[in-house]
């Protein structure tokens, strides 16, 4: 049976000879020159019997790896490692081999398998992508490898349930026998898949082990392979699975084991726990103050998210989990991820929109749901708000955590993680941080969790990574791949005329031209995204794709409803003829930070539907939408002068490669090698460093405290200055009114200050035990991120900055009243304090449009009134906020239309800015300073002002005039003028969102004549809803008068008739299907099942998504 394992290993040593190598390498080379379809004049000097000599090198290595797994003494993982290899050099030997060979696919099916067995789920399913093999265990073993269970039920069933052929001679017997108990092996499986009981492996054991010496003793080599692949692989398979690893971490059986089930019955089941998922799990839910996860991208961060919520939440009763992702496309993501596992656990999931405003649909929002997502300056104002969220958590994640550094943004997000950490750690409540390109996790692990030991990191991805160069000399495109062997294509593409339209100048012409070529070619194998640092190229490579694409490309079939709400969101925001809209129909999705905030949740919400052909993408992608990508090219790194960061290059270029999506992910980076005037040979030197640079992952640069550089550059003002240390805190504490620094050193030591101003209070404010103690500093920054990465002997210099600055602004605002108004703004301090310093001109505009408000009134004209007057206090007093100030007369001409929801499409027309003043000023800015200005107001004396200016807020930034319109926005319309228009009808007056949602259901479109944009968002919302509902089922309860039953009966169908049969296939009977014992109501409901209670048979439910409905009928 066995290789005796002194001689397996010898073996694999003789297989390590430089000749096999290469001919391993040469195999690898082959199969990516005919993925690509390479013509065959390109191809180098191959061995000419190269797949012959690959496929006995990969079933040499088969039966060494099953031999050192068989004789258990070894390391499992070692003959895992061997039959990974053998099941990449199969599958690289034949899979994309054009050649007719008749065992290709019978080849394809043992490498998959070998993938499989060695814990490469992923692209053991890619390898068996469109494979069929002519005999019925072949199939039903592709089935199972590619989740297809209801196939893998099926035609096992067809094999189990059905006779032994008569006349069969000896040998065609044994074959009918082996067939039918494997066939019985899988329907097993199925049952543990259902059922977690662990005891169904020891059947299957047995099975195999008698049909293995069958196989032997009757020369049936191919079942005699198969059969010992599948002991490896059911043996994975046991050990990797949801139900071996989760009960035993888990607290809550109940909860736990209906998770499990509802992961497997996912349109893309999921029944395994990955190898890096597993190195991340104790620690990510284990008895600690927290972790940091640092997988590789697509490695699995967001399903051990997952987990520590489900524990969390059903560990602590009645608490809640915060969810903090850094952008809004990042978490409208993880709502619809999140929403998918726990909606049907009965697990409330919401993300807060918006910027930094928090109003009464956020309270609403908090109240009802135990996951909040939001974004950490949301998260921010909620809590400072007084919305009390941060009494009820016991979880907070925190997603994409190596965003920190030097920038404004990065400082703030800082110092507020610095403050919910040290509240986490006084009130036992846990923290995960999550990131795939950390490369010192330990300092953010210090930092999070006190302990630098709590890091789970792996290495581990579901697919394979290519790194390569496009090249284009002007005339041509020739692929370098960095691998062993070094592929290459050299003619990749050539430049010819375009052969349609006026165009004179062939194609490509460019190199923009040329990666826009490759692109289209590339697609044929799989999503290839376009990236470029430049958001103002993604249009101009859009309009190159599609010429790459032909004169009549075809439309691409998107989901009716999803392409309905998109076209409409286009024709709204940008108008009818806009590229985005244009190249979107060919299946070319065009993704960046400029475009509408409409548009792009519209755009994200069509590519998680279904990947689209291309996507053009700044880095915006690579911090939101999960969609599989098998190619990334890299058009340039330059955003402007200068080049994005390795981290940042790997965040992006680390989605190359989706599990179940690619075997391999492939990663190009674009240079142009053409020479002229303007560009020499040392340009393409330096593209070529650079590109080397990037592919060096090792040079990735390490996450640096913002804080940190903030307090760092203080120090070199001061020394700048000839200012000594003692001066400088002395000078710091007096606020800058003593001291020898002039007053431009002054300046720009205020402006730095301000980043942190406003969270050294807040945490003033929650941590001195009274109003002068500022002793909480040593508590709170020993253990910051800025003092873990100072030099040591620094830290008192810092600690001392902090004190002195805290100091300072305790003389400046001494009324501790005013102190936690000014915190609760979430404004930065210089603004909020002028803020309270014309407190009563907030008052009285806001007296006047209440009392204005109580006669006849044009509201829309009241709202504009107001907000002009907020306008020019804020573009005042508060431009420090502004990335740019606008003109007066430019708002003058588009905050009424923009008030009224009218389409940004027609306000663009009146001014040309008015894209980016509703995405920046009205979309974030403003909101967040009126939302600032309500903070002033006592929330009980003055409830009316608060909620007047929380209102405007909220009318500003959506750019809708009242709440209602607001309230079916937030409840999932997210189109404008389709809440607007709704909002007219009485059966969305007065309603909470809850009720909102509800009464979307219900909305008939043939009882009200609504417009086809709010059709289309309608039916969305329907549809969403309905794959959301659990379905519901009925069958009469019945006896029958045997004494042979088993304890629970699963009804199946074979040849058209309807089977109940045992768990293990032993059992199994035909019944009729009747009026009374309707069986076909019930015949294509997975997961349904019979057992005996209460002297009848009961129909229950394993599925989540399906429930019984309990039956007062009897059947005897």
């Amino acid at each position: 049976m066995s290789i005796p394992t002194d001689y397996a290993i010898s073996l694999l040593r003789n297989l390590e000879q430089s000749r096999i190598e290469n001919l391993i390498t040469q195999t690898d080379a082959r199969r990516i020159l005919q993925e690509v379809r390479e013509n065959h004049e390109n191809y180098p000097n191959f061995d000419s019997a190269l797949t012959e000599k690959a496929t006995y090198i990969a079933y040499t290595l088969i039966s060494c790896g099953c031999s050192l797994i068989e004789n258990e003494d070894t390391e499992t993982a070692e003959g895992l490692v061997v039959l990974e290899k053998a099941g990449k050099i199969l599958s690289d030997a034949f899979k994309f081999n054009p050649d007719e060979i008749e065992t290709k696919n019978y080849n394809l099916l043992i490498a998959g398998m070998s993938l499989y067995a060695a814990k490469q789920y992923s692209r053991a399913f890619i390898v068996l992508h469109n494979i069929d093999v002519d005999f019925t265990i072949g199939q039903i073993i592709i089935s199972f490898i590619k989740k297809d269970f209801e196939s893998m039920l099926q035609i096992a069933s067809n094999v189990l349930f059905s006779q032994a052929p008569e006349q069969l001679d000896l040998r065609d017997f044994d074959d009918w026998v082996i067939s039918h108990e494997i066939a019985r092996c899988f329907y097993i499986v199925m049952d543990f898949i259902y059922t977690g009981n662990q005891g169904n492996f020891s059947l299957i054991k047995d099975i195999l082990e008698k049909i293995l010496v069958l196989s032997s003793e009757s020369a049936l080599t191919l079942y005699w392979l198969i059969i010992r692949l599948l002991r490896i692989i059911f043996s994975t398979f046991q050990a990797a699975s949801l139900w071996s690893i989760l009960p035993p971490l888990l607290p809550a059986k109940y909860i736990t084991e209906k998770y499990i089930r509802l992961l497997s019955e996912f349109r893309s089941p999921v029944t395994e726990i990955w190898p890096s998922q597993t190195a991340a799990l104790p620690l990510a839910i284990g008895d600690n103050s927290g972790a940091v996860i640092n997988l590789r991208t697509s490695g699995g961060k967001t399903r051990i998210a997952e987990i520590a919520i489900l524990k969390t939440l059903s560990t602590h009763i009645l608490s809640k989990v915060l969810y903090l992702t850094p952008f809004r496309s990042l978490a409208f993501e993880i709502e619809q991820s999140l929403n998918r596992t726990f909606g049907p656990l009965g697990i409330t999931v919401s993300q807060l929109y918006g910027g930094s405003t928090a109003n009464v649909t956020d309270f609403e929002l908090i109240n009802e749901s135990q996951i909040v997502i939001a974004t950490p300056e949301k998260a921010k104002a909620l809590i400072r708000c007084g919305s009390g969220l941060e009494t009820e958590v016991k979880l907070i994640v925190v997603d994409e955590g190596h965003l920190l550094g030097a920038e404004e943004r990065h400082i703030k997000n800082e110092m507020f993680l610095t403050h919910i950490k040290e509240f986490a750690s006084r009130n036992q409540v846990r923290m995960l941080l999550l990131s795939a390109v950390l490369p010192n996790a330990e300092d953010l692990a210090q930092w999070i969790t006190s302990d630098s030991n709590l890091v789970a990191k792996s290495e581990w991805k579901p697919a394979l990574e290519r790194l390569g160069l496009l090249l284009w000399d002007g005339n041509r495109v020739r692929l370098e791949w960095k691998s062993e062997g070094e592929p290459f294509n050299p003619n990749f593409i050539q430049k010819d005329p375009l052969g349609f339209g006026r165009r004179r100048n062939p194609f490509p012409n460019n190199k923009n031209e040329a990666v826009a070529a490759t692109a289209v070619r590339l697609a044929q194998n799989g999503t290839v995204m376009i990236y470029s640092a430049r958001a103002n190229s993604i249009n101009g490579l859009a309009k190159d794709v599609l010429l790459a694409l032909g004169e009549h490309p075809e439309d691409y079939l998107w989901d009716e409803s999803l392409w309905n709400v998109f076209e409409s969101v286009c024709n709204e925001e940008l108008g009818n003829d806009d590229i985005v809209l244009t190249a979107a129909r060919k299946g070319v999705i065009c993704h960046n930070n400029r475009l509408p905030t409409l548009v792009r949740i519209a755009i994200e919400r069509l590519m998680r539907s279904k990947p689209p052909k291309l996507i053009i993408a700044s880095s915006t992608l690579g911090q939101g939408v999960n969609v599989g990508i098998s190619t990334v090219i890299v058009s340039t790194p330059y955003y402007s002068d200068e080049a994005i960061s390795n981290r940042d290059f790997w965040n992006i270029c680390g989605r190359a490669g989706r599990a179940f999506s690619d075997v391999e992910g492939k990663i190009l980076y674009a240079i142009d090698t053409s020479t002229n005037r303007k560009r020499s040979q040392w340009h393409v030197n330096k593209d070529r460093e650079l590109a080397q640079n990037y592919f060096d992952n090792r040079q990735m640069e390490k996450v640096r405290s913002g804080l940190l550089a903030a307090l760092m550059t203080i120090c070199r003002i001061a020394k700048r200055t000839g200012t000594d240390f003692t001066m400088l805190v002395e000078t710091i504490a007096n606020d800058f009114i003593e001291g020898n620094i002039d007053d431009h050193s002054s300046e720009r030591l205020n402006s730095i200050f301000d980043y942190i101003d406003d969270g050294l209070l807040g945490m003033h404010e929650d941590f001195s035990t009274d109003d002068v103690d500022i002793n909480w500093i040593d508590d709170v920054f020993r253990n910051s991120l800025a003092l873990i990465q100072a030099k040591s002997e620094n830290e008192e210099l810092y600690l001392a900055l902090l004190k002195a600055r805290t100091t300072a602004l305790l003389r400046r605002i001494p009324s501790k009243t005013d102190r936690k108004k000014l915190v609760s703004s979430s404004v930065p301090l210089s603004v909020s304090k002028s803020m309270l310093e014309d407190v009563d001109f907030f008052r009285n505009l806001a007296l006047k449009y209440i009392q204005s408000s109580e006669g006849e009134h044009d509201d829309i004209q009241m709202i504009e009134n107001i907000v002009r007057e907020l306008e020019i206090w804020s573009n005042q007093k508060a431009h420090i906020l502004m990335n740019f100030v606008p003109k007066q007369t430019v708002l003058e001409n588009i905050r009424r239309p923009w008030i009224s929801g009218d389409a940004l499409a027609s306000i663009m027309t009146i001014e040309q800015v008015a894209g980016e003043i509703s995405k920046d000023y009205y979309g974030f800015t403003l909101p967040w300073i009126i939302h600032a200005i309500s903070q002033l107001f006592d929330h009980e004396i003055e409830e009316n002002v608060v909620q007047l200016y929380t209102s405007l807020a909220m009318f500003v930034e959506l750019g809708l005039p009242n709440n209602e319109a607001v309230n079916i926005y937030m409840a999932g319309v997210r189109s404008r003028s389709a809440a607007l228009e709704l909002s007219a009808f009485n059966a969305f007056k007065n309603k909470s969102i809850s009720d909102i949602r509800q009464a979307l259901l219900e909305f008939s479109m043939e009882e009200h004549d609504v417009s086809d944009n709010s059709r289309a968002w309608i039916e969305l919302f329907k549809e969403s809803s309905k794959s959301q509902m659990r379905k519901r089922v009925s069958f009469p309860n019945f006896t029958w008068a045997r004494d042979d039953l088993p304890d629970k009966l699963y009804l199946r169908i074979v040849n058209g008739e309807y089977i109940l049969t045992s768990g293990d296939g032993y059992f199994f009977e035909k019944v009729e299907s009747s009026d009374e014992l309707p069986f076909s109501n019930i015949a294509n409901f997975t997961g349904l099942h019979f057992v005996y209670e209460n002297d009848a048979w009961q129909l229950r439910s394993y599925n989540p998504r399906v429930s019984v409905n309990k039956s007062d009928i009897d059947f005897s």
